[in-house]
């Protein structure tokens, strides 16, 4: 048995850092405070630092990372986080089943805790074509796994609302199985979210603002505050919590680059910023942990007492929130290697040249065209002139070309005009593109564009940037075209020569591929682009680039 002595311990019920004691038992807290009677194998002196409980993130996607999981599960737990509760839906989307087996028996090989809510839509939609398709008999065996634990981020609202029967059964299977079911309600009215609510969806991680944050918890909704690369909502998302409501807030990463999470952190970095806004570090830490399990329904972790997993951190100072020493299952994490990766290749079907990528346009006439929004996941839906040069649209470094190939069959593709990554010259490609992950390209001029399609079916996926045709930086991602096979230290510093290459051709300072990865999908308002051509979200149909 350990027994940790001389240590200040977050109390989560009632928010106060108290000088105590814990015992340890295996991977269990058999008491906290002191005893008479239990006797200590071991004693760790905690020199009066602070504990809190292993921080969770309560919904994130590991693909984004671009790490396999066990090698995220070892980047994770130095900066504090124990538990992730994880939607596969982008390895699923590659490969389905067996998309999902890899994802499970991968996480098994680090000793964070990766909860899988099971994708609940793959398809997203019926709006463009992905590698699977996941109904709900195939995920039906999958509640079987213990770290199953519910249904990933309903997308779909439509198919809610229109009671289609695959999507009921799934939140039913959920249900059946005693797990839940999370939400996605970006852009839902008040009276949508009812919707949800009727079938038992619970929580929503798409909050961006006070009045979002607000009507989610009208609606009996756990609000999971989030922040990410791309998605950077938790400062407007702050004012939202009060004493009174704070239960129903906790923090998720959802999509976090490797870049971000080294040089940031994870959840660790969400405390810091709300301690920094002004937040108590006891609030933070409780939002960051306890909250985090009462929304995804994790009874046994998220406390730092009696009968409670013998997850935690132990911190030096409590607003730097830096961790000293973690300890998951009752073991201290050594940060040590994981197993290899087995080999789960996808082979890139994609073949472009220049004129699959000519751009009708007529010069007398404003064309719809994609803004970005730094640092969100949402576009604007603009309509402007842009130039045209003997009937084709013509890039420059305002208004670059995208396009997105069906990856999987060679099916074809769709081409648009994008504004707000800035590339004066040279392209950027990916396999990484939400959520069916087809191939996805923005640049500046058409055989650039080509070089990189080239480059990424030739390395099997990953992402490139072409300055010219000389100079072509890749980031191979072996593992469905999403995840990459190698140590985090070696993906990181892979994607920094990326992102330097980047820099060579556009000024812009957020990152340039998760935010591209987010322009193929269309259940995010308000304007995306697939590989069957522009999708309008708002009126949830294509439309032609030009009325």
């Amino acid at each position: 048995m350990l027994h940790i002595t001389n240590a200040q311990i977050l109390n989560v019920f009632t928010e106060e850092f108290e000088k105590t004691k814990l015992w340890i038992e295996q991977d269990q807290i058999v008491l906290r405070g002191p005893s008479t009677h239990l006797v200590a194998d071991e004693v760790y002196d905690a020199q009066n630092q602070y504990i809190v409980p292993g921080m969770i993130d309560a919904h994130m996607h590991i693909e984004s990372s671009l790490l396999r999981p066990a090698e995220l599960g070892r980047l994770l737990a130095q900066h504090g986080v124990t538990s992730a509760v994880a939607d596969p839906h982008e390895l699923a989307s590659v490969a389905g089943t067996d998309g999902l087996n890899y994802m499970l028996n991968d996480a098994r090989k680090t000793s964070v805790r990766f909860f899988f809510m099971l994708p609940s839509s793959v398809l997203a939609t019926p709006f463009e074509r992905t590698g699977a398709v996941l109904d709900a008999a195939s995920l039906a065996p999958f509640y079987q796994e213990p770290e199953v634990n519910g249904l990933a981020e309903v997308m779909d609202f439509s198919a809610v609302a229109q009671q289609q029967p695959d999507m009921l059964q799934k939140i039913a299977d959920a249900n059946a199985h005693g797990r839940h079911a999370d939400g996605h309600a970006s852009g839902l009215s008040r009276e949508q979210l009812a919707v949800y609510r009727q079938y038992g969806i619970k929580t929503d991680h798409e909050a961006t603002n006070v009045q979002e944050a607000q009507e989610r918890l009208d609606a009996g909704m756990a609000v999971l505050i989030r922040q990410g690369t791309v998605e950077a909502d938790e400062l407007a998302l702050l004012p939202a919590v009060t004493t009174l409501n704070q239960r129903a807030f906790s923090f998720a990463t959802d999509d976090k680059s490797v870049h971000d999470l080294v040089q940031e952190g994870s959840i660790d970095e969400n405390v810091r910023m709300a301690i920094k806004a002004g937040m108590r570090p006891e609030q933070a830490f409780t939002m960051a942990s306890y909250h985090a399990a009462l929304a995804e329904e994790l009874p046994q972790l998220g406390a730092l007492t009696d009968g409670y997993l013998a997850d935690l951190v132990i911190l030096p100072d409590k607003v730097n929130a830096e961790p000293a020493r973690v300890m998951i299952n009752g073991q201290w994490v050594d940060g040590g290697a994981v197993a290899a990766s087995v080999d789960f290749k996808v082979p890139v079907h994609v073949t472009l040249n220049t004129d699959d990528l000519a751009l009708p346009l007529k010069a007398d006439q404003p064309a719809h065209v994609i803004k970005i929004m730094p640092h969100h996941i949402t576009t604007e839906h603009i309509e402007v002139p842009v130039s045209v040069e003997n009937g084709f649209f013509a890039a420059d470094a305002t208004f670059n070309k995208i396009a997105v190939a069906e990856r999987y069959h060679d099916l074809g593709h769709g081409v648009g005009v994008i504004e707000g990554l800035g590339i004066k010259q040279g392209a950027i490609g990916a396999t990484v593109a939400h959520d069916s992950h087809n191939m996805i390209l923005a640049g500046h001029d058409d055989a650039a564009m080509v070089l990189a399609a080239d480059a990424l079916r030739e390395m099997g996926g990953g992402q490139v940037v072409v300055i010219d045709a000389n100079h072509i930086v890749t980031l191979p991602l072996p593992i469905g075209g999403l995840m990459s096979n190698q140590p985090y230290e070696v993906v990181y510093a892979e994607n920094q020569k990326l992102q330097t290459a980047f820099q060579q051709i556009s000024d812009i300072t957020f990152d340039p591929f998760l935010t591209l990865s987010f322009m193929a999908l269309p259940v995010i308002p308000s304007l995306k682009i697939t590989d069957q051509g522009l999708f309008d979200f708002d009126q949830f149909k294509f439309i032609n680039i030009q009325d």
